[in-house]
């Protein structure tokens, strides 16, 4: 657990300094993302999917081009660029983790008040333990990220050029689409009440409209009856219930100002309506992680529209600290404890 801590510990000594000194900026962030790319890049069977992601890797090595009629090619000619260049699996993970750990640190600089607080949001929200396990949806996710300032002002040719992009790694980024309309819609009472009042007649048909789903997605019917399709508990609810209150204060403030953009303000509404359907199915939580991701950006922001920002953004900090030490009992993703290559070299000495 200690190198997690480590990283929590970075980002909130972080942001004070970079407060004070904004010339450290690109610095700090440099120094935290190559703590993130080194530590998910040296882990040893540390993700639930570790070895499946490794299996899949020797079979695209062994089949070569032929790999690219997959229906999510971007995530197979990664692996098959690193096979073609001599590297194995563990070449791969430092590969792909340098993509991911570029894309969320370098969106965090360009668009975060406090790149500090969010790498450490990115930490404790559980993205970066999603990141070791979930590799295809985690780079698709991060990828989404950078459709951020098209959503804001509204360009949806360039919107739609990122979500495909995404698609190429995860298929499930494609619900992105739809949301390109609900996160720029003016926060109004109106407007939550009506797409509350969707997402509960949702809820209550969820299996019969799942069922009409998978008629026409044949790939996902092996879900049914897995380990995915049981639902969770509703104390998984809490996070995101929390973020949401948090994210309270930002949106008043695009009620209140309609030249706000709304998207960050919308995005914790919407991950909070799509992760109420964990406790009926769990792998439909999966869906929220495109709007949720934006989190790490809304909450700093919503901290600022607060009087007493000091005591509030220090409450949601110990909060965000909280749902780590449980998300760590729980085993989210199959990453606590954290397991290097190292702890490999040791287990076979003895």
């Amino acid at each position: 657990m200690l190198p997690y801590f480590a990283l929590i510990a970075l980002g909130l000594a972080g942001e004070p300094l970079v407060s004070k000194y904004p010339e450290y900026r690109r610095k700090f962030l440099l120094a935290f993302g190559l703590a993130c790319w080194l530590l998910a890049s040296l882990r040893y069977v540390t993700g639930f999917d570790y070895r499946s992601y490794e299996a899949l890797f020797q079979r695209i090595a062994g089949q070569g081009l032929a790999c690219l009629t997959a229906r999510e090619p971007g995530y197979f000619l990664l692996n098959w660029a690193t096979a073609l260049w001599g590297g194995n699996y563990r070449a791969f993970l430092f590969l792909f983790h340098l993509l991911v750990t570029a894309l969320v640190l370098l969106w965090i600089g360009r668009y975060s008040s406090a790149p500090g607080f969010s790498v450490c949001l990115f930490v404790t929200l559980q993205y970066f333990a999603m990141s070791m396990n979930l590799l295809r949806q985690s780079i698709a996710a991060a990828i989404v990220l950078w459709t951020y300032p098209f959503l804001r002002r509204r360009r949806f040719l360039p919107f739609c050029g990122i979500v495909l992009l995404a698609s190429c790694f995860h298929q499930s980024a494609l619900i992105m689409f739809p949301f390109y309309v609900l996160l720029n819609l003016r926060v109004s009472k109106r407007h939550y009440a009506a797409a509350a009042a969707i997402a509960g007649l949702a809820y209550l048909f969820a299996d019969p409209l799942l069922q009409m789903l998978l008629a026409v997605l044949p790939v996902y019917r092996s879900y049914p009856g897995g380990r995915y399709w049981q639902s969770n508990s509703a104390v998984y609810l809490l996070a995101p219930l929390g973020c949401f209150f948090f994210t309270l204060p930002l949106i008043r403030q695009a009620a209140r100002n309609p030249s706000a953009s709304p998207v960050l303000a919308n995005s914790a509404f919407y991950s909070l309506l799509i992760q109420m359907f964990i406790t009926r199915h769990f792998i439909l939580e999966r869906l929220s992680i495109y709007t949720a991701f934006f989190s790490i950006l809304a909450l700093p922001e919503a901290a600022r529209e607060v009087k007493g920002r000091k005591v509030w953004t220090g409450f949601l900090a110990a909060c965000c600290l909280a749902y780590f030490i449980f998300a760590a009992r729980q085993g989210f993703h199959g990453v606590y404890p954290y397991h290097g290559i190292w702890n490999r070299a040791v287990s076979s000495g003895v």
